[in-house]
């Protein structure tokens, strides 16, 4: 039986060819178009899902050069009930530097310059070398670093941000809500004989509910 499609000489089907080559991508940009940023976002947190594999639980997240004090943060990620350790569980942390300032503009700092990524280790354990952040230029926020906590069966969620005991920008308020003991989100740091500002912060990990991320 004889095809009822009409014929299509090689000529013809090429020139329709580069015709729908040239339209796609008009096509694909116009879509974004209506669909706008929203899209775009979603597509960006789709993707920032896929996280190294090669992560460790310690990292310097400065140069040696870096101005400002030297600082090292440690501590453990336990599981809700606060006594087990948990492996695996990944600590992302951003910062200003010691003027108080991001290298990034727009208002998402993630990216900016001072920022890191670690994985507990099999005792739950993480550390990250910074140097002391400052606050924000002309203003009386605290110096603080951000923080993110995620793992299996932990979507994405901010925890509250360090600060530090001897900041006078630190209410009594804030004090009061920090916690207890290396739990706190309060760090009291210390200098070791090697010039080497310290200070720990233990993380009881918790499923996200209104500080969800979504990536």
């Amino acid at each position: 039986m004889k095809s009822s499609l009409p014929n299509i000489d090689r000529r013809s089907f090429l020139r329709n060819a580069s015709v729908f080559a040239v339209a796609l991508p008009a096509f694909q940009l116009g879509t974004l178009g209506l669909f706008g940023c929203n899209q775009a976002r979603s597509l960006s947190r789709s993707e920032s899902k896929e996280q190294p594999a090669n992560v460790t639980w310690k990292t310097t997240i400065v140069s040696a050069g870096e101005p400002g004090d030297p600082l090292i943060v440690s501590g453990t990620i336990y599981a809700p009930d606060g006594r087990t350790p948990l492996e695996g569980i990944s600590l992302f942390v951003y910062q200003t530097d010691a003027t108080g300032r991001y290298s990034t503009t727009g208002g998402d700092n993630r990216n900016t310059r001072i920022h890191g990524l670690m994985r507990t280790n099999a005792e739950g354990r993480y550390e990250f070398r910074t140097i002391k952040p400052a606050s924000y230029p002309s203003s009386r926020i605290p110096a603080h670093i951000h923080a993110f906590v995620s793992g299996p069966g932990y979507p994405e969620y901010w925890i509250d941000e360090y600060h530090f005991s001897d900041d006078p920008f630190v209410t009594g308020d804030m004090r009061d809500k920090a916690g207890k003991g290396n739990l706190s989100s309060i760090l009291t740091l210390t200098r070791g004989a090697d010039g080497i500002l310290r200070g720990v912060r233990d993380i009881k990990i918790e499923r996200c509910s209104k500080n969800c991320t979504g990536r």
